[in-house]
């Protein structure tokens, strides 16, 4: 009991430095500027650029989970050595630098490429640039390894068992699968889907290049409105608009665990 008791107290220092690491610019943040200019703030745009990015964010997020499970359960059931190569690179647009992303997305899908020529021939009036599409498709590929990775561990490290255990009671692997794997794997499904969520409303650098106003001369993600605020000079504006974003975010979030935790 002491032993662990010194442990406890040995790791407190750290705990206790790395939270107010987290909190401390966060906290100087929401204080740089009075309430009542953080209010005066809000009708700069940033709600409306806040809406979209977070809608999007979860449109992003519901495309991850849906790719995760077909994905997550060909990875864990398939021995295969190519497989599992290709399952090595889920991880690697995390690595990307942001704008390099933004650049890769461009040469693919603009439609003066040759990819986007032919989604051109079979959309007539195919656009990229600015639109809500560019804004999906870059932070799915930026985010959904979070989604994938937090449904795998979970599917790998226990639901298979039990769903295995299903199979040998007369399950068919189908059934098996939608009322054991699936109902187990929500909790791990809604984590992804928090990742994801909170990534992709953190992207701005790829975006900077394919979607700066995602309705044109309207309106910017929420990172990217942040960033014009500063490039213009007006810094009272940017952290204004910063704490709004990071207050909004912080509810979201605590709405998020409050569901996962009832899960």
């Amino acid at each position: 009991m002491k032993r662990g008791r010194s442990l406890y107290y040995l790791f407190v220092p750290f705990f206790v430095v790395y939270i107010l690491f987290i909190l401390t610019p966060i906290f100087r943040t929401l204080t740089y500027e009075s309430f009542s200019y953080i209010i005066k703030d809000a009708s700069s745009g940033i709600w409306q650029s806040i809406y979209y990015t977070y809608a999007l964010a979860l449109v992003v997020a519901l495309l991850a989970i849906g790719f995760s499970i077909p994905y997550v359960y060909l990875v864990s059931r398939n021995e295969n050595a190519g497989i599992k190569v290709v399952d090595s690179l889920v991880e690697l647009p995390i690595m990307i630098p942001h704008t390099v992303v933004g650049l890769m997305m461009l040469i693919t899908l603009e439609p003066s490429m040759p990819l986007g020529k032919l989604i051109s021939r079979v959309y007539p009036g195919y656009q990229f640039l600015d639109t809500f599409l560019a804004v999906v498709i870059t932070l799915f590929f930026l985010s959904s390894a979070y989604t994938i990775r937090a449904v795998q561990i979970s599917y790998s490290n226990d639901v298979m068992k039990y769903e295995d255990i299903g199979r040998t009671l007369g399950m068919s692997p189908l059934k098996s699968y939608f009322i054991i794997a699936l109902p187990m794997m929500s909790r791990a499904m809604l984590r992804g889907l928090i990742l994801s969520w909170a990534r992709s409303i953190s992207e701005v650098g790829s975006l900077l290049i394919v979607a700066y106003y995602i309705l044109p001369n309207i309106v910017n993600v929420a990172g990217v409105f942040i960033y014009s605020q500063f490039q213009s000079g007006n810094l009272s504006g940017a952290v204004a608009s910063s704490s709004i974003l990071i207050f909004t975010g912080f509810v979201a979030l605590l709405a998020f665990k409050l569901l996962e935790r009832g899960k």
